[in-house]
């Protein structure tokens, strides 16, 4: 008899959450053709660029441009950004997820005007806050303005750019909704396919596998000691490879966002179906269970210190206190840390300017059109 064969994203999808990483309506309504009810949807400025890119969506752009005269192209972005999202939303269960402009990555109350502009322009489209939130890079001055976005305004937040358990736990501490720990640094993306490093078995080699599963047994050791407090849940994200995917359960994360290439693999090849009654680990949202047995030996290892040794933190520490000078002293003490998510701010960057270019052109464009519609026709 020949097994079944399913396609890899409908078996992932028994162990994992998953979250299309991008604007593709195609994609998500071939996830929901397979009986895979998409979750979240994410962006960042890189997937916002590429969307403004996209001959299909020239006409929505100039469309919120003649409908927003003398707005900035950073009002415009948001606008229009928004406006993607609702083009999916009706198609996912959860939420759609834009992240705040890297510029004022160090800047707590830009970050919190930012954000707030995003609701303003959700609600102009008719998306409540039950369904987005706000990606926020895991700076001090990020995690300060999302404890206060959860706190003062209802905005729901995600720790993004996050490599560590400090990070983890500030992001905890300030009330987020996920967070999303980058399993590869966002260099690596911009690396030729054949440089990338690749792993057979990324749940015990790759350098960033140790990590995961600290963060989630951190976790584990807040809610056991305080049950009804609400931790955010893992969101796994920044994949360059399949099997890279199929080890987060193993690792911790109930959810994962991935990018269309990748996800588009997952959706046309094949693999064995579960067998009736088999079981698939499935990491809790609650963090009621123990990571499985195999990924235990991770919890006293890390790869990306130079002595490869767990560090251990006291997860009482208050890392928002004073402007979250214990988590900024604590990111700067790990070299790693403090690289990555600095080359993600200048990275992110680039793409914000990416769309302002976009969107400047797209202004000149309609400008240039409405001048010559208005010029009159001599007799």
């Amino acid at each position: 008899m020949t097994a079944e064969t399913v396609p890899l994203i409908v078996r992932a999808a028994q162990q994992l959450e998953i979250d299309v990483d991008g604007l593709d309506v195609d994609l998500t309504l071939q996830l929901k053709a397979l009986g895979v009810e998409p979750n979240d949807m994410t962006s960042n400025q890189f997937i916002v660029a590429d969307a403004l890119a996209l001959e299909q969506n020239q006409a929505l752009l100039e469309q919120v441009i003649r409908d927003s005269p003398g707005a900035d192209w950073l009002t415009l972005l948001d606008r229009v950004s928004v406006k993607l999202c609702a083009l999916n939303i009706g198609n996912i269960s959860g939420r759609a997820l834009l992240q705040a402009s890297p510029a004022h990555a160090y800047d707590t109350e830009a970050i919190v005007a930012h954000a707030r502009a995003y609701d303003r322009e959700f609600a102009a489209a008719g998306i409540g806050k039950d369904r987005y939130c706000i990606k926020i890079l895991s700076t001090g001055a990020g995690m300060r303005a999302a404890q206060m976005l959860e706190s003062q305004y209802g905005i729901r937040t995600l720790g993004t750019g996050l490599f560590g358990v400090p990070q983890a736990l500030a992001a905890a501490q300030a009330g987020c909704l996920y967070i999303s720990p980058y399993f590869n640094e966002i260099l690596v993306h911009f690396m030729a396919p054949a440089d990338r490093p690749a792993f057979e078995n990324p749940a015990r080699q790759h350098p960033m596998a140790a990590r995961m599963a600290h963060i989630y047994q951190a976790y584990r050791q807040l809610a056991l000691a305080s049950p009804a407090h609400a931790l955010p849940v893992i969101k796994g994200a920044s994949y360059i490879a399949i099997n890279e995917v199929l080890a987060m359960p193993e690792l911790g994360s109930q959810q994962t966002t991935i990018l269309a290439p990748t996800l588009a693999e997952m959706i046309a090849l094949q693999t064995t179906a579960p067998a009736a009654g088999e079981k698939l680990y499935k990491p809790s949202k609650t963090y009621a269970y123990d990571l499985p047995e195999s990924t235990l030996p991770l919890l006293k290892l890390d790869p990306l210190r130079a002595d490869g040794v767990a560090q251990t933190f006291d997860v009482s520490t208050d890392y928002l206190a004073n402007n979250a000078a214990e988590l900024e002293k604590t990111i700067q003490e790990d070299a790693e840390t403090a690289r990555r998510i600095k080359d993600a701010v200048e990275v992110f960057q680039k793409a914000e300017l990416q769309a302002k270019a976009l969107i400047e052109a797209a202004v000149l464009k309609v400008g240039a059109v409405s001048a010559i519609a208005a010029t009159p026709v001599a007799a």
